[in-house]
């Protein structure tokens, strides 16, 4: 299975004539999820965002607050759709840069308050987890209706700090194990760092 990476710029430098370099490329990485260019890793998956895409969304939002811990897996992949919905790892790219935990839990407490978010959860176009981890990194798993994060991007500029990678399309083994692994900690750790801190845009 193939697992593109898309790398969003890191806004290190924010003089005016950076900051218009990474508004490019943000424009570009954002028209390449979204068009043609992206059929060499999607030819049998989802297309376009779409009312079916977003029915399941709703569907697995409802399951994933009501099931109990033994059953949430099962629930996710009886929903899922490759050729509607897509499965996405996010991680934060300046986890060296953090200072203290409050400080870095707030970063994703920002990323999913940010305004373009509303709109995005009333059109059930998205659903995640994310952590923080004792080394004060950030990883969570998004599902999109659609092929990938483009309305997130489009949404909310706070994605450019991070990284999203494809999980999937297709649910075989690796795939269930990597969701698996962010979306339900064994022992409340992920890559053996303990998980501090959980936030749910649902």
């Amino acid at each position: 299975f193939l697992i593109p990476s898309i790398i969003m710029a890191e806004k290190l430098d924010t003089s005016p004539e950076e900051e218009a370099i990474k508004d490019e490329a943000r424009e570009f990485m954002t028209g390449l999820v979204g068009s043609g260019a992206g059929d060499q890793w999607t030819n049998d998956s989802a297309g376009a965002p779409t009312a079916d895409g977003a029915d399941i969304i709703k569907a697995w939002k409802s399951k994933y607050s009501a099931a109990p811990k033994d059953t949430t897996m099962d629930d996710f992949w009886s929903l899922y759709d490759p050729y509607l919905t897509s499965i996405w790892k996010m991680v934060y790219d300046e986890a060296d840069s953090n200072e203290n935990l409050k400080e870095t839990i707030g970063f994703v407490e920002d990323l999913l308050a940010q305004p373009g978010m509303t709109q995005l959860k009333k059109d059930h176009d998205c659903w995640c987890v994310v952590h923080t981890l004792e080394n004060l990194g950030i990883e969570g798993v998004w599902l999109f209706n659609g092929p990938d994060p483009a309305k997130l991007f489009a949404a909310n500029e706070d994605t450019s700090w991070y990284t999203f990678t494809q999980l999937g399309p297709e649910a075989i083994d690796p795939v269930k194990a990597a969701v698996a692994k962010i979306m339900m900690p064994i022992e409340g750790k992920l890559n053996g760092k303990v998980v501090k801190d959980t936030k749910v845009f649902c």
